[in-house]
């Protein structure tokens, strides 16, 4: 069977590279580096206003430096942030502890979990941890997608960037939130894309109204292979320790832990974050790790659909490279990119129809 790779809608940057970008244009504009037109000396030059202008202190002129992606304040004044203080001596009781992946399936199928990387990079995040520094989420929590949905229950992959970097927010889980947290913005996107897809009428009280969408939707339920996910037979699996959840009970909460038992791995690129501080673990280590993990997907025969949403994601559809999967990408769930090609998307009725199409259980999204 030929590999399906469909492509919803182009690259579309997210927050975090928005971020990066604006990170960059700061280090750009203050660096000494950049070469100026030449003037002559004795020719007075006007002096432009402009944002990002030098200051001038105590008499002298001097530009701020660019701090862990945020621009200082001039000498004296504190950055907004300071990136890891790295290196840092990895956390020895993490390197020597045992493995909590152990039994999942991961470890044995993934070369840099064989190698134990995973392990490290979690000693060095541990070792910032007890610097003081608020890290999100809790040690215990990091490879919470992992564990919820072992190597051979993976039917779909969701990616995700980095976890929420606000307090509470983060379980593990990429986009998701644990019962009783207000959604956040991405996540509301998501469901009213879901509602798009499926309408009120796909067995989830109360579903409509977080999403803001009633009736069901016309183009999700002219094909005969897509299946509204209230619609999915009683009998179908869910992985323990979730295997009592109904959908019409988890509908509305944010807690995704309920796709996580249909088989749905929620992971992110980066798998931890610094509180306030938006992809602050980039570069830690974590993105060998999760690269290790989709390749390893990408390249088993149990056939699985992959969900690649915003840029930094699409990076990763090379790495599947069995003709038996599907991938499918559009733009980021986040407010800045929704609108540009995530919205009307329709991939969770396109992940279903697939399942369907090869006699599968569709996902009680």
């Amino acid at each position: 069977m030929a590999r399906r790779r469909i492509l919803v809608d182009g690259p579309v940057p997210g927050a975090g590279e928005c971020a990066e970008a604006r990170a960059t244009a700061a280090s750009t504009a203050s660096s000494p580096d950049v070469t100026a037109s030449p003037v002559l000396d004795d020719q007075p030059q006007a002096t432009p206003r402009r944002r990002g202008r030098p200051r001038k202190v105590d008499g002298a002129v001097t530009s701020g430096k660019v701090i862990g992606g945020v621009q200082d304040k001039g000498p004296g004044a504190p950055p907004r942030y300071a990136p890891p203080c790295l290196p840092v001596t990895p956390d020895p009781a993490v390197l020597a502890g045992p493995d909590p992946l152990a039994g999942t399936g991961w470890p044995d199928n993934v070369a840099d979990l064989v190698a134990r990387r995973h392990l490290e990079v979690l000693a060095t995040v541990e070792a910032l941890r007890a610097q003081g520094r608020t890290i999100y989420p809790a040690r215990a929590d990091v490879f919470r997608a992992l564990c919820a949905t072992p190597w051979d229950a993976v039917r779909v992959v969701i990616l995700g960037q980095d976890p929420y970097h606000g307090p509470g927010q983060a379980h593990g889980l990429a986009f998701s939130v644990a019962d009783g947290v207000p959604l956040p913005r991405s996540l509301r996107n998501i469901f009213r894309e879901v509602a798009a897809n499926y309408g009120v009428g796909s067995g989830q009280p109360g579903f409509g109204d977080q999403t803001g969408k009633s009736g069901p939707s016309s183009h999700a339920s002219s094909h005969p292979s897509w299946h509204p996910a209230g619609n999915t037979p009683a009998g179908a699996p869910l992985l323990t320790p979730f295997g009592n959840v109904s959908p019409e009970s988890a509908a509305p909460s944010g807690n995704l832990s309920r796709w996580a038992a249909q088989g749905v791995l929620l992971l992110n690129t980066v798998l931890t974050v610094e509180d306030g501080q938006p992809n602050s673990h980039a570069g830690l280590g974590w993105e060998d790790v999760t690269r290790s993990i989709v390749a390893a997907l990408g390249a088993r025969s149990q056939p699985c659909a992959f969900l690649l949403w915003g840029r930094p994601a699409h990076g990763f559809a090379a790495l599947v490279t069995h003709p038996a999967h599907l991938v499918l990408t559009a733009a980021h769930p986040s407010p800045l990119s929704a609108s540009r090609g995530f919205f009307g998307c329709g991939l969770f009725a396109r992940v279903n129809g697939w399942l369907a199409e090869r006699g599968e259980h569709p996902i009680r999204w």
